[in-house]
């Protein structure tokens, strides 16, 4: 971090920043980020938004600003978000994943526009920096900062610290939405013991397993690439338990250095897959009740997609086949530009075409669309 080292952006600010996000993971005080996130950036605005896909109006949603506006505008977006250009745009980006929404699109080319005028204009989002959260076909959260047409335009260090701060951010709403978003439960404890989806324990530094909940339990007595050993949470092959122990001690030492999505996949002879994820736990909240520093090991199992059938439904082709499998392993586009030797563009070109071929405009559709294929 150390390229930010203006007054602004210094290593104490980013950090202190970095605390707050995990903390919000625990206690759901998104706004408390979001408005400083965009004081340090000065920014006009803020915005958290976080979704059941299934459900009409957003679970969370927070908005800071450093002007007035008419609550009825705010209204009016929110029941005609699929018109704003601005969101489209973040329809192609992973989890995790930051962009600079006018390296993209032009926003004067959007001036004239209805949209522009009726809701851009007054709400000052001509310039837009953001990231998605969470997007995995049932919930979807998107973050953006914004500043007006008579303000600067975002820099690289702006959208560098952006690129930073949103894999903390996305690692800290997974948090809130497995702990604290069904139910306000007094302790962590209680909230992990009743989840029943997928498989949640809390490890010590060793991988001594503190608490784990029923699906976890039945994960590691069912099979032989993820067990308990002397009580420690245990991985096969080796090498998956070498990378489990330095992620865990990551975690633990250097939790503001954890901003990756970190996590192993489990990939086994039926076809199934087993996504191992590893995020700090921070102490000293209301939800905390676990007195030593820990872990959360989140185990999501994900059943193989029926390719052949996929291939077959929409006529896929083998370069948007290789995208889409790539996109169900969380990869970024950014990611897959080197990975595939092609431009941004290039795959971006090839995302759309996969959605017109599926009838669907977002990559939150598209993993929606993807859970219907899987056996």
């Amino acid at each position: 971090m150390e390229k930010y080292c203006n007054s602004e952006y210094s290593l104490a600010v980013i950090s202190e920043l970095i605390g707050q996000i995990y903390q919000a993971g625990l206690d759901g005080q998104w706004a408390n980020v979001m408005e400083r996130l965009r004081h340090i950036t000065h920014s006009n605005k803020a915005i958290f938004f976080l979704q059941k896909l299934d459900q009409p109006r957003p679970i969370g949603f927070e908005v800071t600003t450093n002007f007035d506006y008419d609550p009825m505008i705010l209204q009016e977006y929110l029941s005609s978000t699929l018109d704003d250009p601005y969101l489209q745009i973040t329809g192609h980006l992973s989890e995790g994943e930051a962009i600079y929404i006018n390296e993209h699109l032009d926003a004067n080319s959007l001036i004239e526009s209805d949209f522009y005028q009726r809701i851009m204009l007054p709400m000052k989002s001509h310039y837009a920096l953001g990231g998605c959260l969470v997007r995995d076909g049932v919930y979807e959260s998107i973050y953006s900062i914004n500043r007006g047409p008579d303000d600067a335009a975002y820099d690289s260090n702006d959208f560098e610290l952006i690129q930073l701060l949103t894999p903390h951010l996305s690692r800290a709403t997974q948090i809130y939405k497995d702990l604290t978003l069904y139910k306000r439960y007094s302790s962590i404890s209680k909230s992990i013991l009743d989840q029943s989806d997928k498989g949640l324990l809390v490890c010590d530094e060793s991988g001594r397993i503190l608490l784990a909940n029923l699906f976890a339990n039945q994960e590691l007595e069912e099979h032989e690439d993820i067990k308990v050993i002397d009580q420690h949470l245990t991985l096969a092959p080796s090498a998956y338990q070498m990378r489990l122990k330095q992620c865990l001690i990551q975690c633990l030492n250097q939790p503001h250095a954890f901003g990756e999505q970190e996590s192993i996949l489990l990939e086994r002879s039926d076809g199934e897959t087993l996504l191992v994820s590893i995020a700090p736990l921070t102490r000293g909240s209301e939800f905390m009740d676990i007195d030593q520093p820990c872990c959360l090991v989140t185990l999501t199992k994900q059943n193989a997609v029926r390719w052949p059938t996929l291939i077959k439904q929409y006529g896929l082709t083998p370069k948007e086949l290789l995208l889409i499998q790539a996109i169900n392993r969380k990869k970024k586009l950014q990611q897959l530009t080197i990975e595939m030797g092609v431009t941004y563009n290039t795959l971006a070109t090839h995302l759309k075409a996969i959605y017109k071929k599926m009838g669907i405009h977002s990559q939150a559709e598209l993993m929606a669309n993807l859970g219907l294929f899987r056996s």
